[in-house]
C-alpha cells in the first residue's frame, strides 16, 4: 500500500487509498463516492459471498463509475488453501455475478499467465533461500495453474 501512495503523489492523479471489510465498511468510506472501485485478490476469500461484495462495490461507486475485480478463479485445491471442502466461482461465474449486479462488463481477461509468471518467480525465491515447505507450497500451485485447477480472472 505504501509503494502506491509514493507513486501517486509523485504524479498528478488524485487517488485515494482504502482497506476495509466490504462486509462492514467504516462510515468515512461507506457515506462518499467513488470514481473506481478496485478490489484485488480479495473477494475470493469470501467466495460464498461474492455477489454481496459486488454490490457492497456498487453502492459506493458514482453514477457511470468502474468497478475493477481481479481474483482467482477455479475450485479450490489443497496446495493453494488449504481447504479442498470449499469451491470457488470459476470465471463464468464471476462474469455472470458481476453482469447479474447490474454491471456492464467492457473487459475480460484470464489472467492466469500473469499469476504462473508471479508464482513461478516466488518459486525461484524459495529455491534460493532452500526454504523446502515454500518450494513444495509453489511446486503444488504452478502445477495447479498449468493443470487449470486454479486460475485469475480480470474483469
Amino acid at each position: 500500500k505504501q509503494w502506491y501512495q509514493r507513486r501517486v503523489r509523485a504524479s498528478t492523479l488524485q487517488v485515494e487509498f482504502h482497506e476495509a471489510n466490504f462486509f462492514s465498511l467504516p462510515p468515512h468510506i461507506r457515506e462518499k463516492e467513488y470514481s473506481h472501485v478496485w478490489a484485488q485478490v480479495s473477494f475470493f476469500h469470501t467466495h460464498a459471498h461474492l455477489r454481496k461484495c459486488i454490490d457492497v462495490a456498487a453502492s459506493v461507486l458514482k453514477p457511470g463509475g468502474t468497478f475493477i475485480l481481479v481474483d482467482y478463479c477455479g475450485p479450490r485445491h489443497p496446495v493453494f488453501t488449504r481447504d479442498t471442502t470449499k469451491s470457488a466461482p470459476d470465471k463464468n461465474e464471476y462474469i455472470k455475478t458481476v453482469c447479474d449486479a447490474g454491471f456492464k462488463v467492457l473487459i475480460q481477461e484470464d489472467a492466469s499467465r500473469h499469476f504462473l509468471a508471479g508464482t513461478s518467480y516466488l518459486r525461484k525465491i524459495a529455491g534460493e533461500e532452500k526454504n523446502d515447505l515454500e518450494i513444495n507450497f509453489y511446486d503444488g500451485r504452478i502445477s495447479s495453474i498449468k493443470e487449470g485447477l486454479i486460475g485469475m480472472v480480470v474483469i
